[in-house]
């Protein structure tokens, strides 16, 4: 069952813990611990997960902290089990309505804080993302913070490709339609950019191709009154979100001239 565990059920199982919040390193914990099915040794979920004694340790106790795995002390050694399988939906659902009432409370302050950022009292007016989820919570912004429905981006297609992924790319798009967000783009001619036009009608895009050799590993997307740059040339991407109905007419005035001579 081990062996049938880790080869077959593991690309689905992955993609369920990630859903939970879990990173590469607690999910392959808890996986070789619900593939075993009984309690396990320090020293034998390391080897498992292929990871260093003290870290699988660590990350044992970050998921007991969580619920997912418990702890069994048998002739006087410590050993870990995981959540038992059936009880896997249960937590998903707990999980999910605690996420759904930190949602509602925190739409309930959100009319507030936009009060206070309207006087000037809070939140700067740049905002600086880090890291992949970083990254990403700044392209939620251009979704839902995007309350003129329009999007125009100047985009590298290789590097956004390469960087966030085809899966990711295909979620922000689908949510980007369910919003009714209409998006312009601009953007390199090149293999990716060919393909993103072809799906112009699917993703309610318009996609303008500039010469291939103008290419860059950035993407700089414009909306309300902001200016978001996205940059992917580093292993740690960041992204910066300006706030600034000057810059963003600026900005948009440019992109326009561009806009008028691609092809």
């Amino acid at each position: 069952m081990s062996v049938y565990f880790h080869n077959t059920m593991l690309p689905a199982l992955a993609s369920a813990l990630e859903s939970l919040g879990l990173n590469d390193k607690q999910s392959s914990v808890l996986s070789g611990l619900l593939g075993s099915g009984s309690p396990m040794f320090v020293s034998a979920v390391a080897r498992s997960a292929k990871l260093n004694r003290m870290t699988a340790y660590d990350i044992l106790e970050e998921l007991s902290d969580r619920g997912l795995v418990s702890r069994v002390k048998k002739d006087g050694a410590m050993r870990y089990q995981s959540i038992a399988v059936e009880l896997l939906p249960a937590y998903v659902e707990r999980q999910r309505e605690a996420l759904e009432e930190t949602k509602r409370k925190l739409a309930e302050v959100v009319p507030q804080i936009a009060l206070l950022r309207m006087h000037g009292k809070v939140l700067p007016k740049v905002q600086l993302f880090e890291g992949m989820e970083g990254v990403k919570q700044a392209y939620e912004d251009t979704l839902e913070g995007n309350k003129g429905k329009e999007l125009y981006d100047l985009t590298g297609t290789d590097a956004i490709y390469q960087k966030m992924g085809i899966e990711w790319l295909e979620y922000y798009w689908k949510k980007r339609v369910r919003l009714n967000i209409k998006c312009t783009v601009i953007a390199p001619d090149n293999e990716w950019s060919r393909m993103m036009q072809k799906d112009y009608a699917k993703y309610d895009r318009t996609l303008k191709l500039m010469p291939k050799e103008f290419t860059f590993d950035s993407e700089i997307d414009i909306y309300d009154n902001k200016v978001g740059i996205f940059t992917f040339s580093q292993e740690n991407p960041i992204a910066v979100i300006i706030e600034d109905q000057t810059i963003h007419d600026t900005v948009k005035t440019f992109f326009e001239f561009m806009l008028l001579h691609a092809k």
